[in-house]
């Protein structure tokens, strides 16, 4: 074996961790509010990055902000309203009560709409072919929205991701809340050649935070707790690195989500990792 090569070895990877929880002692001693890496120690930190393989294609964000707990719960929502938007005033859709909602169908399109003010539409109809760009298909998107209520003030432009199989774009919008995203609070748009043919919508309220707001874990800390989960983590691009909130959906009126790092993957992998605790949250 050869013992030089494999104490080198050892001993980059001793500083790399060094460097990394440096960073990380350093950030839980600054004073609530302040986070700001120097651009050398960026530098440092990206350069062993590289050396592990963990290459970055979007930049580390300069600075962090304290997060508390943020409330958040389902949205009720005006059943006929929405009705009347989807299928236009004096549609008579059949009506089926499934579990936890109600469907209502009128031809080839379905509207369902859940307790809980989750709302699903499907339309079958197959009226078109050919191709689309996805500056079309993002203002299909939005023109399908204003036709059926509008896009909600706080919504943003989460992604466009495009499938050449069926030549469909799904498109996303996030909440953004004080200049957050909350991941599960959302609008999905399939949009085809032929038009929109599927909206979901989880649309959560907000009560506001909860708690005092802490001090967070650097960005660094939520790469390398998301390089632990991957076996391919040598080949690792990262797409993405947010703030916001996450959490699991609960079957109650309130629940408060974490805060978290969002990590976007090249691959299309998404991790949430905790920004108190560096757990992963998916």
């Amino acid at each position: 074996m050869d013992w030089r090569r494999a104490a080198i070895i050892l001993i980059s990877s001793f500083i790399a961790l060094n460097i990394i929880l440096a960073v990380n002692l350093w950030v839980m001693e600054r004073p609530v509010g302040e986070f700001i890496l120097t651009q050398s120690q960026q530098k440092e930190i990206e350069d062993q990055l590289s050396k592990k393989g963990i290459r970055l294609a979007v930049g580390i964000p300069e600075k962090s902000l304290p997060q508390a707990f943020l409330e958040v719960g389902y949205k009720k929502v005006d059943r006929q309203k929405i009705l009347e938007n989807f299928f236009g005033k004096g549609a008579k859709p059949r009506i089926e009560k499934i579990q936890g909602g109600n469907s209502y169908t009128v031809g080839n399109q379905q509207l369902i709409i859940m307790d809980n003010g989750i709302i699903t539409y499907f339309n079958k109809e197959d009226k078109g072919t050919g191709s689309l760009s996805s500056q079309e298909a993002e203002a299909e998107a939005f023109d399908f929205m204003k036709s059926r209520g509008g896009l909600p003030q706080e919504a943003v432009l989460n992604s466009i991701t495009y499938d050449p199989e069926t030549k469909s774009y799904l498109i996303e919008y996030v909440r953004n809340f004080d200049g957050f995203f909350v991941a599960n609070s959302y609008i999905d748009i399939l949009v085809s050649p032929s038009g929109v043919k599927n909206y979901y919508q989880s649309w959560l309220n907000i009560y506001g935070y909860r708690g005092k707001k802490k001090t967070v874990i650097s960005p660094f800390t939520a790469i390398m707790r998301v390089a632990s989960e991957k076996k391919d983590a040598d080949s690792m691009v990262i797409t993405e690195i947010k703030q916001g909130f996450y959490s699991k959906f609960y079957d109650a009126e309130r629940w408060q989500a974490a805060p978290v790092w969002k990590i976007g993957l090249k691959n299309g992998d998404v991790f949430y990792v905790n920004a108190y605790t560096g757990e992963l949250e998916q």
